[in-house]
């Protein structure tokens, strides 16, 4: 049986109408977006919009054509600027960083081996673990001693570990040199998922690996084009070229499947080549953070996470939550509210995003909009 549109009000989204910037046109009225991963600014850029309709103009919508069959002058110069960006060997295009995770985890462990995962690694990655036919076990978020005690098990198979660089629900880091002596240590495969890191944290935005200074000593890369790269679709594995080998040559879902657009490709090769000249939108990314945030904690809000931009204000009642993002919706900011099951139950929370097309103004507006909302619902 059909189910009929009006079923489905409950799950309604709000529609944006035009591209995503700092203020968008959201259900026919100017609001103040604060939920959204266009952390540089750059999905309404010109020049790299420009650049994404050349492309289609070339190329057309879509190749058509599975990944291994046939590449784009563009596809190519992508990979190596990734491969660049991140300093390592080289780089893999896949439909989405899902798609990445999931094949690094079906493809360089199987049968008889072990992945280790943060237990708040992201949807994709514990999807990726299931689909393994290696053994997945989880450890406590950010335990190093937990991580090394399960590693240290007497174990003959092949041994990978998976973490995000960025946890998307939480705003914190992962402990990269921590998990890079351990894996040493215990001749273990290290993979970090950089999707909110790169183009966003450390020095000209390079991600976790250079905020904490162990650029060359991460085995492979996950990311997303689709967040600071322009918010073009797409994801990509980047590292070790005997992985990347592995990954071309064995990935189910890197092999069967279809290209990402050329205008996809030249929408992120366009962003990273600006992200490469210069780090002005992360500076900028980086004063709307400190002023988001500072604002926030002076309200005497609970915030999560530290000098990133997600900045989950932790409310704790879902009703609570929902309360707050729809009377910010009235206020002209839209928030997202996170709920049970994204995070555990008792932990519902405001997931708010600052991009670089924000102004200080914006910020302002934001912070005094959420005083305003949170003291008339008795949050404050």
């Amino acid at each position: 049986m059909d189910v009929k549109p009006d079923t489905l009000v409950r799950n309604r989204k709000p529609v944006i109408s035009g591209a995503t910037k700092g203020r968008v046109i959201l259900d026919g009225r100017e609001m103040l977006l604060l939920t959204a991963n266009n952390y540089l600014g750059l999905a309404a850029d010109e020049e790299i919009v420009s650049r994404a309709c050349d492309a289609i103009r070339q190329y057309g919508l879509g190749s058509t054509l599975n990944p291994p069959l046939a590449t784009t002058p563009l596809h190519d110069a992508l990979c190596d600027a990734l491969a660049q960006f991140h300093q390592v060997d080289a780089a893999l295009l896949f439909n989405s960083c899902t798609s990445a995770n999931v094949a690094v985890a079906c493809t360089l462990v199987g049968k008889g081996d072990r992945i280790f995962s943060d237990r708040l690694n992201h949807a994709s990655i514990v999807d990726g673990c299931r689909l393994s036919s290696a053994e997945a076990i989880v450890y406590e978020h950010g335990d190093l001693d937990d991580l090394g005690a399960l590693l240290a098990t007497p174990f003959d198979g092949r041994k990978l570990v998976i973490s995000d660089g960025v946890f998307s629900m939480e705003g914190n880091f992962a402990d990269l040199p921590g998990l890079i002596a351990l894996c040493r240590k215990h001749d273990a495969l290290l993979v970090v998922d950089e999707s909110h890191a790169a183009g966003v944290a450390g020095p000209g935005g390079r991600g976790t690996a250079a905020l904490q200074e162990c650029l060359g000593q991460i085995d492979l890369y996950t990311g997303t084009l689709s967040k600071a790269f322009g918010g073009a679709a797409g994801g990509y594995v980047a590292g070790r070229a005997d992985l990347i080998h592995r990954l071309h040559d064995n990935g189910r879902f890197y092999i069967f499947t279809s290209s990402i657009p050329a205008s996809s490709a030249a929408g992120a090769l366009a962003a990273i080549e600006r992200i490469m000249r210069g780090d002005d939108a992360v500076r900028r990314l980086a004063d709307n953070t400190r002023r988001l945030r500072y604002g926030l904690q002076s309200l005497g809000l609970t915030l999560l996470g530290d000098s990133h931009p997600i900045t989950p204000i932790l409310i704790g009642d879902e009703e609570k939550a929902l309360a707050l993002s729809r009377g910010l919706l009235d206020e002209g900011v839209y928030i997202a509210a996170i709920t049970y099951p994204v995070v555990a139950r008792g932990e519902a929370r405001l997931r708010a995003q600052p991009s670089a097309a924000h102004s200080l103004d914006d910020i302002d507006d934001a912070v005094s909009a959420v005083g305003r909302v949170a003291r008339r619902l008795g949050i404050l």
